[in-house]
């Protein structure tokens, strides 16, 4: 889906006039802050982070306190912007906003709230505003493109995971890319590779070396009073032994609105796909899928875009040239998320299928690029490179940096 959108007008009006649950009271955190530590890969930098949630919170805005507010700022002049295209002004999109956080916020885990509250105190910042921030997500249309592929298909064996990350290049939220490298009190470490301000996760990998990727896929089967995606990506992270669990976690939710996400595990060498909706969720696995009219399957190749494989999730998307009100399923063909980042991509992958090495990956990445891919990352464990979008210049199209995860998640 490209370019970002802000959802439907009635989303936002469901939020104005909702009936969200009643958010938790702060609750003060009294405790002595162990200091975080601060490295660059490059021009970004690399946050370690390791202690209680309260503490990976403060390390994270106390380390680079002036640049965690200018990239909050940044965040919320982007999103008065946005939501001001359908008319509404400042004052009532930041209501939006704070009604759609009311919703979602039961779903939280307290650690994550307690981080936040951290961050908030760490960095200056009303813990508010964080609020809005985090709630912004699950309102606008992330397209993006990912693939998995092992075995024979790859270069060496090794598993290869790739992702595109298609939000908005006009957002400016590349100039405030960060690398977190989060030891949490209980749970797995893990990098995320995100930006300055906000806590949750698009895209990372875990010390068990199972990586997310999520892909908008806007479905009119949507609601918020579920745990927002950036948080249960975080969750399979923390918690995910193996991709099972990963699976689980995110069949159980309670979900939001329209995801697909690839989810890979390199030691065991195994991915799944999954499409979600608020209410269905379908699951794909590597070397199990079935084809039907539009799908392309690839052996040892798993790959994903806004489009939804499941007849049952497709029925309900927007995405795609979806639409529910119709009967049927609408051919999805005509749509850039189809035509380059899902059929392009696919005949790039069997095109390569043999060969398929990080660098293969990170072309194959420029090659089905959309103008607003801020980020791209390439994982060939425990390897991992990533290409942050330079002003109006998209992800790949920059230099990719490398880091050695091992090394990261020894370095605490």
């Amino acid at each position: 889906m490209g370019p970002l959108g802000v959802r439907p007008l009635w989303i936002l009006i469901f939020l104005l006039a909702g009936c969200g649950g009643a958010g938790r009271p702060a609750v003060p955190i009294l405790e002595t802050v162990r200091s975080g530590t601060l490295e660059w890969a490059g021009p970004t930098p690399v946050l370690h982070l390791s202690g209680s949630p309260y503490s990976l919170g403060y390390q994270h805005g106390s380390l680079m306190r002036t640049q965690v507010r200018a990239s909050v700022a940044n965040i919320m002049a982007f999103a008065d912007r946005e939501l001001g295209i359908l008319g509404l002004r400042r004052v009532m999109a930041r209501r939006a906003l704070d009604r759609a956080w009311r919703q979602m916020e039961p779903f939280v885990p307290d650690r994550y709230l307690e981080e936040m509250q951290g961050l908030a105190d760490g960095a200056g910042i009303p813990l508010k505003t964080l609020q809005r921030v985090h709630a912004l997500p699950d309102l606008t249309s992330i397209g993006c493109t990912s693939f998995a592929a092992a075995g024979p298909a790859t270069a060496d064996g090794r598993l290869i995971h790739m992702r595109n990350l298609d939000w908005s290049i006009r957002s400016g939220v590349q100039k405030h890319a960060a690398l977190f490298v989060v030891h949490p009190k209980k749970g797995h470490a893990f990098v995320n590779i995100g930006w300055l301000g906000f806590i949750g996760v698009i895209s990372g990998v875990s010390e068990k070396g199972i990586s997310v990727a999520e892909i908008g896929a806007e479905s009119a089967e949507a609601g918020l009073q579920g745990i927002p995606m950036p948080f249960l990506q975080r969750r399979i992270l923390e918690e995910a032994d193996d991709l099972k669990q990963a699976v689980a976690l995110i069949r159980t939710g309670p979900r939001t609105v329209g995801y697909n996400y690839v989810l890979a595990d390199a030691p065991r060498k195994e991915a799944v796909a999954l499409e979600t909706n608020r209410s269905r969720c379908a699951e794909f696995w590597m070397n199990r899928e079935k084809r039907n009219a539009w799908s392309v399957t690839v052996p040892d190749v798993l790959l994903r875009a806004d489009w939804a494989v499941n007849p049952d999730v497709r029925d309900r998307q927007r995405a795609c040239r979806g639409d529910p009100s119709q009967p049927g399923l609408e051919s999805p063909a005509g749509s850039s998320a189809y035509d380059v980042r899902y059929r392009g991509l696919a005949a790039l992958l069997e095109r390569f299928r043999g060969r398929l090495d990080a660098e293969t990956a990170m072309a194959i990445a420029a090659a089905v690029s959309s103008g607003n891919n801020i980020q791209t990352f390439v994982l060939s464990y425990p390897e991992l490179w990533v290409a942050t979008a330079r002003g109006r210049k998209a992800a790949p199209g920059t230099v990719f940096r490398s880091v050695d995860l091992k090394d990261l998640f020894r370095n605490e």
